[in-house]
């Protein structure tokens, strides 16, 4: 009997499959359209204080190998997500919130009106890269760290933090062992790794316009970067807190590595794009795997990488 549901506290996820914030999760009908699939939930659109348009056209660029965006936090403004969150629990899996601040203060307003909604968990997002002037609050460690803490206080609920990709061992091992002390339940590793630019040979220019042309790079070929912080990040939490694995994710066989890395879930971005029933495949071909390998259930295997 094979067993693919995990938990975070006490949120339990029929299946280990959840979008990525910011990939068919913006409107009611999308998210919708995911908690009728085999996804174990959904995480929202990050949210802000208001509605934003965006980042102008053209802003997203997509191949087989890899995706490069500079979308600028496009979203319908905390108050519908709120609305509509109610709507949402007949499906009766978790919801979880993403939200982002463009200043300190603004991510205690966001706090605390969702923490009054249906909304089982939320998933503070520090490492946006696409925003033009901005800089990414994961980096500024210290006020990363203030920012938590006092949300901590705002909120009982399930939280987690969605971090960017870092270049050093030593700063992924920092924020494990801060996050411990802070008591934070999930981390979504990792969002889309900042700096990327693809050009268009035939017109000599780059693939989008916002941001000088660079973007975030996501799809296949974040996944070795995003497995890396994974176990990393499994290693120095000593595995005391949750993580969603984010990047690359197309198969059964990229869920698993993720598994073994140390991911309880993992979060599909740029293949989503060609629509949710991507969860089905998903599950199928992980099953699979399990079935071959005599696994009943993810807790099995996680973090169970072997030594070389």
């Amino acid at each position: 009997m094979i067993d693919l549901s995990v938990r975070i506290k006490n949120l339990k996820f029929e299946t280990p499959f959840l979008n990525a914030s910011g990939v068919w999760c913006t409107t009611e009908n999308e998210i919708d359209e995911i908690l009728k699939s085999e996804a174990g939930g959904v995480v929202f659109k990050t949210m802000t204080l208001e509605k934003r348009v965006g980042n102008p056209e053209p802003r997203l660029y997509v191949t087989d190998d890899f995706s490069i965006n500079s979308m600028g936090l496009p979203n319908l403004g905390v108050d519908y997500y709120c609305q509509i969150a109610s709507k949402l629990k007949k499906y009766q899996k978790p919801l979880i919130a993403s939200f982002a601040g463009f200043k300190e203060k603004e991510f205690y307003i966001l706090a605390e009106k969702i923490d009054n909604t249906d909304f089982d968990g939320l998933e503070v997002n520090l490492s946006c890269p696409n925003l033009e002037g901005k800089g990414i609050f994961a980096y500024d460690l210290d006020l990363s760290f203030k920012i938590l803490k006092n949300l901590k206080k705002i909120t009982k609920k399930v939280i987690g933090v969605k971090l960017p990709p870092y270049n050093d061992r030593e700063t992924i091992k920092k924020i494990a062992e801060k996050f411990l002390q802070l008591k934070i339940d999930f981390v979504t590793l990792i969002n889309s790794y900042p700096l990327g630019a693809f050009i268009d040979t035939k017109n000599e220019r780059l693939v989008i316009k916002p941001n000088q042309g660079i973007g975030g790079l996501g799809g296949r070929v974040l996944k070795p970067i995003s497995l890396a912080q994974v176990i990393l990040f499994h290693k120095f939490s000593q595995g005391k807190i949750d993580i969603i694995g984010v990047g690359g994710v197309e198969t059964g066989d990229d869920v698993y590595q993720y598994i073994l890395a140390g991911a309880k879930l993992v979060g599909v971005g740029t293949r989503l794009l060609k629509g949710p029933k991507i969860f089905s495949n998903l599950k199928k071909q992980l099953e699979k795997i399990f079935r071959e390998k005599k696994i009943n259930k993810i807790e099995d295997k996680l973090g169970q990488l072997k030594d070389y």
